[in-house]
Order: C-alpha cells, then structure tokens, then sequence
C-alpha cells in the first residue's frame, strides 16, 4: 500500500472544529512495504526520553529514511520519473554532470573526495530515523518579553496621532525602548536544541574535527575572536563552542538607530547594559549516539539532557507523555508538545489584547480631550466587557500529538489538556446524517450553550454606541452630528430589533448548539458565468454549505420571515436618510420558495452577476436541519437525511464526539482536473487569438502540441496525488483533555506491465 510521508502537527490549542489534522497533507507517495516491527524499546531511546521534562517545546521526525524508501520504491514515484518531461530533465543533468568544467561535473568530483563522501553519508545518516529540536524555559522568557513588547506597540498609532516624538516611527521605537527597559529579567538568549540520531558515532566525531579545524583558521584571521573557539566536555560526550561576545556585537549601530527622537536615553541605555553582557554560544558536538547543535547562552543546559544512565527524567517520564506510551508498540513517525507553561502565553496574549484596548481608548479620549468621565465609564465598559469574555476562555494546559504507521496509511492523535474549552462532547453528532451522504469534505462540530453570550456581546455594542452618543456626538460639527443622529433614530433601532429575533426566535430554534461545514461539487456547468466562454465538458461547481440542527422549525421559519422584513426596513430606513442613494421604486427581491422531498428552499436570484442560473443563494428548511447554501438543489439534497459515507472506511462516528470531519481527497482532485483542462485551453486560445470570446466553446482542438504533453503530464501528476484517497478525524472530550483522533487512507498506484 502506498504511504504518504508528511509531517502531521497541529498548532497548540487547535481542536477539531477549528483546525483539522485533515487539511495537512504534503502528498509525497511511498510504496508497499510490510509493517514496521513493532520495537518497544525505541520508545525508550527516542528524542522524548532524552529532552529534559521541563522542555518549552518539542518536534521530532522519525523514520524518515524509511519513508523516503517507500516512496522511491513506490509505483506512483515510477509514474512521475517516467514522464517524458521528467526523462528530459534527468538526461539534461546527466549531461551537465559528465561535461568537464560544469558546475555539476565540479562539484561531483569535489564530493568523490572522501572527506566530502563520509560528510554527505554522515548527513543522510542523521536525518533518517531521528531528528528533533526543543527549546529551554528560556524560550517562554523571550516569547513573554516580545509578547509585552508588542502590547506596547499596539497603541503607537494613537500616541504618533497625540504628536508624542517623531511620528510612528518614533513613537514604535520609544515603545520597543521601553518594553525591553522594563522587563530586562526577560531579556535572555532563547535556548535551542537541535538532535540527529547516528549510527555513524566515529564518522561524525571526524566531521566535527574537520569543523573545528575550519573554525580556528576563522578565529586565528582575527585577533578578537582568539578566544572564541573551543572543545569541552559534556554530558559524556564533547561539543565544539564558538562564543559570541555580547560586547563585541555592534551594537552602536542599533543604539543610533534607537537614540533617535528618544526624549530619554536612560531605559535606553539599560537595554544597550543587558545587552553587552549576553553572550551567545553556538555549539556543535557528539553526545553518546546524537550529533547535537545549540544554540544559547551557555552550554550548560545540554548537562540537563535525559542520557540513559544519568538518573534525569525526560519528556517521556512525565504525565502527558503517558499517552505516548500508551502507544509504545506502533512505529511512530513524529510527535509535538508543548508545555503548560509556553501554552500559558496563550492566556497571556488575551489579557494583552484586553489592556492593549483599554491603553487605546484611553489614549483615544485623551486626543479627543473627551472629560474624566468618559474615561471612567470607559474603563467601567471594557472592565465588564474583560469580566463577560475572560471568564469564557480556556485555561491553558499542555499539549501533545503524534503520527505512526499503519497498514492503510498514517493514523495520530492530539491531546489537549486546556480546560474551560467550548466545545460539548457528550451526545452523537446526528448533523452528521445532513451533509449529502458522500460530499467531498465535511466538518461537524457541537459548541457548549451559552445563551448569556448574545446577550454579553449586546451590551458591550450598545454600552459602546452609548458613550459615542454620549461624549462623541456633541463634539462633531453640525453636518456630522445631523447624520448621526439620523442613523441613530433610523438604523439603531433596526439593530436591536435584528438582536431581538436572534434571542427570541433564531438562537432557540438552533438550541442543540451542533454546526455544520460541508463542500461538495454535484452540481456541473458548461458555462459558469456569461462573460466566459463555454467548455465542451461539464465543469463542477464548488458547492459550499453552512448545516445547522433545528430543534424547533416552524421557529426558525418565522424568525427568517421577521429577517427578510427587516431588509425592506433597512431600505426604508436609508431612503429616509438619503433618498438619493436608494433607487425610486427599489425593493429587496422576494426570495422564490420552492419546496422538495426534505423540506422547503427559498433561493435568491442574482441575475446581474451572469452567474449560471444554478448558482444562488438558498436557504433550506426542513423538519431536522437548516441549509445555507449556494445552490438550491444542493440545500435539498443536505435537507433530505443519508448515513455519512465519505471515509466510512476509517471511522463510524457513532460514539459521543466534540467534532468529526472526512475528506475525499481523491474526488477533490476529480474536480480540478476539468478545471485544469478548461483553464489551459483558455490560455491556449488567448495565445493564439490575443482575447476569448465569451461566446466560444473551449474544446480538445484548442489545445496545441505542447498543452497536450502537458496536460499528460499533469493527468499522471494527479493520478499520483489520488493515491491519497481519504482521511477523517474525530475529536472527543475525556475528563482530562480533548483529543483529536486522525487517519487517513494511501494506495499506490497499479504497477505497469
């Protein structure tokens, strides 16, 4: 079966519903092989047990030489090289390479040198079963320092507009200045860690002599660094040091830069101190069977690494890595963490965003020379505002996933240890049954009920358009004021009516609290839109759709009757505030109603966009679920209740889930290759003819000789990409965490006779 060999690692706190495992597919194929033995004792050695517990991150690739293997071995990678084009390129570099005096010819004589032999085997060596890099405590301090650096920076717009130094520019260094000055604890060099596993121990100790010879004819050309170069020993193995000085950094050069339009040099001068006395330490060694690059202060936290036999715990021994090792038997190809700590800055960044509002307004009343008092009901504002939507956020936790091998393709899993999390796993997901049975791709996800959150987010509007009516209005001039005050009369009252209808009859109607994201392309087209040229052949129609559950239907149908009045309302209202800018006589189109075996559909037309006529907005109304869509017959089709297909070969998504999606990745590509075709000859005919016209039919004899060879080429490039076929994930709620649980399906392509 063939494999496809990517790197599957969500970002920290992205769950399902908002970032799917899915969507991160790097297509390259890998042949049949058979499993991977199952070798519990790799777990043991891997780049987890050797990086110290209190690690910020980590990232670790594995078996990647076996993946690459599969995918050179591999009857779609056969496919690709056999392409005439592929051919081409391949004898014109075996040319360059037997011609004397071509760079190619060069420098393959220049690595036949058995230094240079044992350097590129040395290299492949240590990429291909285990790499990882992670970072030190350290790294939290500098990402928390330019965290507060940037807070200070988001009001500099409003402070260049009060005139405070030079500008923006000005007023962005003074806050750099200034954020560094007060935080110096934080002023640190980040410490990174890079590891190679190798079974190429002596190999490599001689490459590393070879740098180091390299390094002292660097440092012996130049007096400064005579110190610079050295070999010590640590955690049982030696590194090679090169030491950068703080104080022989030029730092003068951002000191000019910085001193400029500075009242104050003092904070400035703190900063240029710190600064003078970090030192930065680049070292490059052997430590037991891992070639080991760092970066940081000081080499003094390699001394923390997990080595066997030291006694020190690594990643592995503490509590999230359990789930790992639950998996201790399957043949991992690549883990991710992060710790609480770093994930913390996540909670950190949303009070930042809070206090970088309040400096806003602040900063925007003291332009405004608005009173103490509208400072006070300001702060009184956002305050409420930070007490409604702070106590919603999660908390942060730590952060685990990982990927291994399985007789289909890759299979993974994400854990997520924030709590607080919005997200209700605690019934099936039925809104599954109204995606359209087998579509392309879909996404269903359950939020928690939170019906104070509209309510919340209204009186933070309203509160806000109050203190402008109140504090801002006065200030306008008359014709300002007069529009204002119109809109205010007019429009406002719209805006609390529109919230009314949600609160009342659109959020209740919706109560089960599950959301739906479908794309699908049943619906075909030989001429898209009236100004394009037709195509001999159908072309798909991206179909996309938003699914919502209803729990009262005959609700929602009157709380969209009351959402369509309120648009002949609005055009009322701003023919009364302008009657020029609304056309004599112009109405909001009524929706035509249709009704189908699910349901019913009102559909929009739009017959100035010259759109095909099956290209509308629709919404559908049935007895479970609500579509919108832009394709009325796909909204029917949703209405109308089916058992998901789409990647039923990997998951059944009957049991209590947070979220669910599947893609068809192998139909996604079916829909692009009439578009390719369509869109190559439509270059061909602009080629030759210098326009398109709209009234011609794009067709096979419109392409030239050379857009059929690459079109060949192209069909056998997506054959290839079909080898990925299909891929779901499911994410649920334990008690401890959310976990995402991912799989995907690869097959090779049949081998030629």
């Amino acid at each position: 079966m063939c494999r496809v060999f990517f790197a599957l690692l969500p970002r920290r706190g992205a769950s399902l519903p908002n970032q799917l495992p899915l969507v991160v597919a790097v297509l390259l194929l890998a042949a049949v092989a058979p499993a991977v033995p199952s070798l519990a004792d790799e777990l043991t050695t891997n780049a987890a047990a050797i990086v110290p517990a209190d690690a910020a991150f980590l990232s670790a690739t594995l078996r990647a030489r076996e993946q690459y293997d599969r995918f050179m071995k591999s009857n779609a990678f056969r496919a690709l090289k056999d392409l005439p084009a592929v051919r081409r390129a391949l004898g014109s570099l075996e040319e360059q390479r037997s011609m004397p005096g071509s760079p190619f010819s060069m420098a393959e004589t220049f690595m036949q040198l058995p230094e240079n032999e044992q350097a590129v085997d040395v290299l492949a060596d240590m990429v291909a079963t285990d790499t990882f890099v992670y970072g030190e405590p350290s790294c939290i301090s500098f990402l928390r320092l330019l965290q507060k650096v940037q807070e200070l920076q988001g009001t500099a717009p409003l402070q260049a507009e009060l005139g405070r130094n030079d500008g923006l520019e000005g007023v962005q260094k003074a806050a750099i200045v200034k954020g560094l000055a007060a935080n110096l604890d934080l002023l640190v060099v980040p410490d990174i860690v890079w590891g190679f596993r190798t079974t190429k121990v002596d190999a490599a100790k001689a490459q590393l002599r070879r740098i180091e010879v390299l390094l002292k004819l660097v440092t012996q050309a130049n007096p400064a660094m005579a110190d610079a170069l050295a070999r010590k020993p640590i955690a049982g193995g030696e590194v090679v040091t090169f030491t950068i000085q703080g104080d022989q950094l030029p730092w003068g050069e951002l000191e000019d830069e910085l001193a400029a339009g500075l009242d104050d040099k003092a904070d400035l001068d703190k900063v240029l101190d710190r600064l003078r006395k970090l030192d930065v330490v680049v070292a490059l060694g052997v430590i037991g069977d891992r070639v080991i690059l760092s970066v940081g202060d000081s080499i003094d936290h390699l001394q923390k690494l997990a080595l066997p036999g030291t006694g020190r715990q690594g990643l592995l021994d503490t509590p999230p890595f359990a789930q790992l090792r639950a998996h201790k038997d399957k043949p991992l190809t690549g883990l991710a963490y992060v710790s609480d700590a770093l994930a913390d800055l996540n909670r950190e960044s949303a009070s930042s965003g809070f206090r970088m509002l309040n400096q806003a307004a602040d900063a925007a009343i003291q332009q405004a020379a608005l009173p103490a008092e509208a400072a006070a009901d300001t702060r009184r504002l956002l305050s409420k505002a930070e007490k409604d939507l702070g106590r919603r956020l999660p908390k942060p936790g730590p952060w685990l996933a990982f990927s291994f091998l399985t007789d289909q393709g890759y299979e993974g899993y994400a854990w997520d240890w924030a709590r607080n999390q919005p997200f209700d796993g605690s019934r099936r997901l039925d809104l599954l049954e109204h995606v359209g049975g087998a579509p392309l791709a879909a996404v269903v996800s359950r939020i928690k009920s939170d019906p104070a959150l509209l309510d919340d987010l209204t009186a933070l509007a309203s509160g806000s358009w109050g203190l402008f009516m109140k504090y801002g209005v006065p200030r306008a001039d008359e014709t300002e004021r007069e529009r204002v005050e119109a809109f205010d009369e007019h429009v406002v009252p719209l805006g609390k009516k529109l919230m009314e209808v949600l609160r009342a009859k659109i959020v209740p109607a919706l109560a089960d609290g599950q959301v739906g994201l479908v794309i699908d392309a049943k619906t075909k087209a030989t001429r898209v839109q009236r100004d394009l040229p037709a195509s001999a052949e159908p072309l798909p129609l991206l179909e996309p759709a938003i699914v919502l559950p209803l729990a009262d239907p005959k609700l929602f149908r009157e709380g969209l009757s009351d959402l369509f009045a309120l648009t002949d309302e609005l055009v009322a209202a701003a023919r009364t505030m302008a009657p020029d800018a609304v056309p004599a006589g112009y109405e909001v189109p009524a929706p035509e109603k249709a009704k189908v075996a699910a349901g019913s559909i009102w559909s929009f037309a739009l017959p100035a966009s010259g759109l095909d006529t099956q290209l509308r907005p629709a919404i559908g109304v049935g007895d479970q679920a609500a579509v919108f869509s832009l394709v009325p017959a796909q909204a029917g089709r949703l209405l109308a209740a089916a058992r998901m297909e789409t990647g039923s070969q990997l998951a059944t998504f009957e049991e209590p889930l947070a979220g669910a999606a599947a893609i068809d990745f192998a139909g996604l590509v079916d829909v692009l290759r009439p578009w390719v075709v369509y869109l190559t000859r439509y270059g061909c005919v602009q080629q030759r003819d210098g326009r398109v016209d709209a009234d011609e039919e794009l067709a096979a004899e419109d392409e030239t000789a050379e857009a059929k060879e690459a079109l060949a080429h192209v069909a056998v490039a997506l054959e290839v990409a079909k080898c990925f076929r299909a891929a779901t994930a499911e994410t649920s709620i334990t008690e401890e965490a959310t976990v995402t649980h991912w799989r995907n399906v690869i097959r090779d392509l049949p081998a030629k006779p």
